[in-house]
C-alpha cells in the first residue's frame, strides 16, 4: 500500500515525476488518443501527466511551456507552429520531444508524412481515379508541408489549404466540384467529416461520385455515414514512443528521432470510378 511522496521526493532529488504535453487541439480525438497514452506509459514510472492546449498558437505554445516547465521534469510538444529554438528557451533546460515536427538535433517522433500521402493516392489510383486532390493543411504545420511536398511529386492537384476543422472541410466542397475532383484526400479525419457532410448538401453520393480518404484513423471514423476510409496515424503508438523517448532523455541519452510507419484502414467512403 505504499504510496511515494512526491513532493518530498522532489526536494530530495529535484525531480517532480510529472511531464508535461502540450496539444494544438485537444477536442480532435487524435490528440486524446495521443495524450492517453502519453498517461498511461508515464503511470508505469509513478509519474503524472500535465496537458495545455496551444489552440493551433505559436504564442499559446510558447505560455504553455514557459508555465508548465517549471512544474514538471520534462515535455512533449506535439505538432509545434512555434520556432523550435523558441520553444527550447521556454523550456528553461527541460528536455523536450517534439511530435510531428522534425528539426536538427531534437529529439522527435513523427509519422511518415510522406506516406500517409502515398497511401491514400496510390489507394484511390488503383480504384481508377485520375482526378484526385490532396487537401492542405495549416501553412504552419510542418507535417503540411512535407505532405503538400510529396503531393508535388506525385504530380497530385492540391486544394487548400484548409483548417483541420468539420468546417475547413466544409468549406472545401466548392473547389472540389469545381475543379471536378472524383477523389479527394484529406488532412485529417475531421476535416473528411465536413467533406462528407458537404458533398451530401449538394446532392453528391459518397463514394459514387466522390471518394474521400481521411487521415489519423479517430475511432469516429469508422461511425461515419458512410464509414470513412482513412490512413492510420497511430496515435496510440506515437504518444508511447513520445514518452519513452522522453524517458530516455531524462536518463542522459542523446537525441534521437523515431519515425512511426501509417497503414490504410480501407472502409466504404472509397470506390472505384465508373
Amino acid at each position: 500500500g505504499y504510496r511515494p511522496n512526491l513532493a518530498a521526493r522532489q526536494l530530495a532529488g529535484g525531480k517532480t515525476s510529472r511531464v508535461a504535453v502540450v496539444v494544438p487541439d485537444i477536442t480532435n480525438p487524435y490528440f486524446s488518443e495521443f495524450v492517453q497514452e502519453v498517461q498511461q506509459s508515464a503511470r508505469r514510472f509513478s509519474e503524472s501527466v500535465l496537458v495545455a492546449d496551444s489552440e493551433q498558437s505559436a504564442r499559446g505554445e510558447i505560455d504553455a511551456v514557459e508555465s508548465l516547465a517549471p512544474n514538471v521534469d520534462g515535455l512533449i510538444v506535439s505538432s509545434p507552429v512555434a520556432a523550435l529554438a523558441a520553444v527550447r528557451d521556454a523550456a528553461d533546460g527541460r528536455p523536450i520531444v517534439y511530435v510531428n515536427r522534425r528539426g536538427r538535433g531534437v529529439a522527435a517522433v513523427h509519422v511518415d508524412q510522406g506516406a500517409i500521402v502515398r497511401l491514400a493516392v496510390d489507394h484511390l489510383r488503383s480504384l481508377g481515379h485520375d482526378r484526385i486532390g490532396v487537401v492542405r493543411g495549416p501553412a504552419a504545420f510542418w507535417s503540411a508541408e512535407e505532405r503538400s511536398r510529396i503531393a508535388g511529386e506525385l504530380g497530385v492537384a492540391q486544394l487548400g489549404p484548409a483548417g483541420p476543422t468539420f468546417e475547413g472541410g466544409l468549406d472545401l466542397i466548392d473547389d472540389i466540384v469545381d475543379g471536378g475532383f472524383t477523389a479527394v484526400a484529406t488532412f485529417n479525419d475531421v476535416t473528411a467529416f465536413g467533406v462528407l457532410n458537404g458533398a451530401a448538401a449538394r446532392g453528391i453520393d459518397v463514394p459514387d461520385d466522390l471518394s474521400v480518404v481521411g487521415s489519423d484513423n479517430i475511432p469516429f471514423s469508422a461511425m461515419s455515414n458512410p464509414p470513412l476510409t482513412t490512413v492510420d496515424g497511430r496515435a496510440r503508438a506515437v504518444g508511447r514512443e513520445a514518452h519513452e523517448l522522453l524517458k530516455s532523455l531524462l536518463a542522459g541519452d542523446s537525441s534521437s528521432t523515431v519515425v512511426v510507419d501509417p497503414g490504410l484502414i480501407v472502409r466504404s467512403s472509397t470506390g472505384g470510378t465508373s
